[in-house]
């Protein structure tokens, strides 16, 4: 697991989405684009306690889906087109409150939210296969990303991504590649502790070729300490939902001071 810091530079003193960043020969600034990709996603129902724990350094708290219960999103990317050219990437993420407001309507607030595409999200943990994505993401929003090794393959209509860690398995997560659904253009919230302090940042994204399956998906664990972490959550077991994306495309705001 590589967390060096990025030997980086950004220009001027300026609002964030003015900022540019010279990174790795390539010059990114905001929006950044992600035109062409495809992602296996599957959330899954967690002790919110534990959530909680893996997270206190935050700031943040995760949202309650049910009494006790958080979810947990395991998103897996294969980019074959972005601002910082192809990669792949594994979200570990918990939905959280939405930083300073009044709790809604208990536990039927957050699964209001998720379905309409309002959910605040916190990474956990976020490994990524190349240089330019890590530094990135750890200079322009704060993201807790390190680099790894992340196989994808589509077999069968079957989409597996393997995460490797330091040579030892943390997780393999396998959902069925079909899908023919389009999603509208649609807005959700990201938040992370950039500079030292609570930022959002907004992602745009469109949905095609999708397909979402209650109950499907496969997770499996294995030796690294961040499956015994996972374990710690009640995983593997099977997602409430699985979904995949066989078309996506994001835009990625500046991150914004909350």
């Amino acid at each position: 697991m590589d967390e060096t810091d990025p030997a980086l530079s950004a220009s001027g003193e300026m609002n964030n989405s003015e900022r540019l960043f010279e990174i790795e020969g390539r010059t990114l600034g905001f929006p950044s684009l992600y035109p062409d990709a495809s992602s296996a996603l599957g959330l899954f129902l967690v002790p919110s306690r534990t959530a909680n724990e893996l997270i206190k350094d935050s700031g943040f708290e995760v949202a309650q889906a049910l009494p006790g219960r958080a979810i947990f999103s395991l998103s897996c990317v294969d980019y074959r087109d972005s601002d910082c050219g192809p990669y792949r990437e594994i979200s570990m993420a918990f939905f959280v409150k939405k930083y300073g407001r009044s709790i809604g309507i208990p536990y039927l607030g957050t699964w209001l939210d998720i379905a309409r595409d309002r959910a605040a999200t916190f990474i956990w943990k976020l490994p990524v296969t190349t240089r330019t994505a890590y530094d990135a993401g750890v200079l322009m929003w704060g993201l807790p990303k390190t680099i790894d090794e992340i196989d994808f393959n589509i077999a069968d209509e079957n989409a597996t991504f393997d995460l490797n860690v330091e040579g030892r398995k943390v997780l393999s997560y396998t959902v069925r590649a079909v899908g023919k659904d389009n999603q509208p253009r649609g807005r959700s919230a990201l938040y992370s502790i950039y500079e030292g302090s609570p930022h959002v940042t907004y992602l745009s994204h469109e949905y095609r070729d999708m397909g979402r399956q209650f109950r499907g998906g496969d997770l499996q664990l294995g030796d690294h300490p961040i499956a015994d972490k996972l374990r710690g959550l009640g995983l593997p077991r099977k997602p409430l939902i699985a979904v995949w994306i066989g078309k996506l495309a994001l835009e990625v705001d500046a991150p914004e001071k909350l």
